[in-house]
């Protein structure tokens, strides 16, 4: 799926390379095509939030998580490199596979790696490292660590809450729906302050589905939320 500006992106160009004196239909093809996967992709992630929300039945099955992570990476890659951010990864290769609902779960892994990738805008080391690793005998755990600006220490204990955002245009959902996507999971996810500076956040999810925990205190997401590009959801 492509990121908000990615499309936009995409879509300058397929009418650059039709408005060409020799229009390039092949690349125009090639980017519209990516859009509309895009918008079915966002869709997707609407329809799977919206179902968890109102308590609907959710596509579970069985995860490999460090595809699941590969797979996310890929989908911002190309935006990664443009704001020469470096990605490194250390990935268990031996993990046993968890049960979830895979768009759900690909959302919160979206949400963390853009939230790291913005965070290292103002910085001049910009460093992605994204870990999975199984921290007890029934649990898999993933780690996204940035050395951005890192996060007042006054805002940790706000930063899951609905509606608190640190930034200037945030909606203050992306991390609350976040948090509750993995507790409706059987996981837990938090946040702490780099060794080095910049953020860690931390999730763990549990092998097979313990038991579903009820979203509190997160409010339904309203019209605008859903208008707004899933990978920027914060």
């Amino acid at each position: 799926m492509l990121t908000r500006s990615g499309i936009t992106t995409r879509a300058s160009a397929a009418l650059r390379w039709l408005a060409a004196e020799t229009p390039d239909i092949d690349r125009a093809r090639t980017a519209l095509t990516q859009i509309v996967e895009a918008g079915h992709r966002a869709s997707d992630i609407v329809t799977s939030i919206r179902a968890m929300f109102r308590k609907d039945s959710t596509e579970m099955a069985e995860i490999n998580i460090n595809d699941l992570i590969q797979t996310v990476l890929g989908i911002v890659r190309i935006d990664l490199q443009r704001k020469h951010i470096e990605v490194r990864t250390e990935l268990n290769g031996s993990l046993p596979v968890i049960l979830g609902d895979k768009v759900q779960l690909q959302q919160v892994v979206l949400n963390l790696v853009m939230n790291a990738s913005e965070a290292m805008q103002s910085v001049p080391r910009r460093v992605l490292t994204v870990r999975s690793e199984q921290s007890k005998p029934d649990m898999v755990h993933v780690s996204i660590k940035d050395t951005g600006t890192g996060i007042d220490p006054s805002s940790l204990s706000n930063i899951f809450k609905p509606l608190f955002t640190t930034k200037a245009k945030g909606m203050g959902m992306g991390l609350s729906i976040c948090q509750s996507i993995i507790q409706n999971h059987g996981g837990r996810i938090w946040v702490s302050p780099g060794a080095d500076g910049g953020s860690i956040f931390e999730f763990e999810l549990p092998t097979h589905l313990v038991h579903e925990v009820e979203p509190s205190n997160v409010p339904p997401p309203s019209a605008a939320v859903v208008r707004d590009n899933p990978a920027e959801l914060v």
